[in-house]
């Protein structure tokens, strides 16, 4: 099974799934996936400061993938990396559709009405301790 794991609202809040994470990369039945934003320089020194075990996780930086497609990007004065709206959220479906991810656990709504068929968004909810399943095709939590 291929379970994928946002940064940013998910694993940097909440200590108890970094837990499960680490855990998770000692099964050989899983693979594990971090599928976050930043360029992967940084999106690797991040995953280091919350103690998650890079050696068994197989990182994907949104802005590398849409880079490396193409798509026209720009940063801000905070050096935050942007492009067109549709193109970022479509991102992390085409990258579980790529990878062929089973599960992606993130926090913003917006991926979920792009991800596959195949793949399950749980939108996770650190701060309310609340998960919600998408329903893929049905398109309803």
């Amino acid at each position: 099974m291929k379970i994928a794991f946002d940064v940013h609202g998910v694993l940097d809040r909440d200590p108890l799934l970094r837990e499960f994470v680490n855990s998770l990369t000692k099964h050989d039945n899983f693979e594990i996936y971090i599928i976050s934003g930043p360029p992967m320089e940084q999106i690797s020194k991040e995953l280091l400061d919350l103690e998650l075990y890079t050696a068994g996780l197989k990182i994907v930086s949104v802005v590398d993938f849409l880079k490396n497609k193409g798509i026209k990007m720009w940063q801000d004065e905070n050096e935050t990396w942007w492009c067109n709206d549709v193109e970022w959220w479509a991102s992390k479906a085409e990258i579980c559709k790529q990878y062929e991810i089973d599960i992606i656990f993130d926090d913003k709504v917006e991926y979920a009405t792009y991800m596959p068929y195949k793949t399950r968004f749980i939108l996770w909810e650190a701060q309310n301790r609340l998960a919600k399943l998408w329903g893929g095709k049905n398109g309803s939590w």
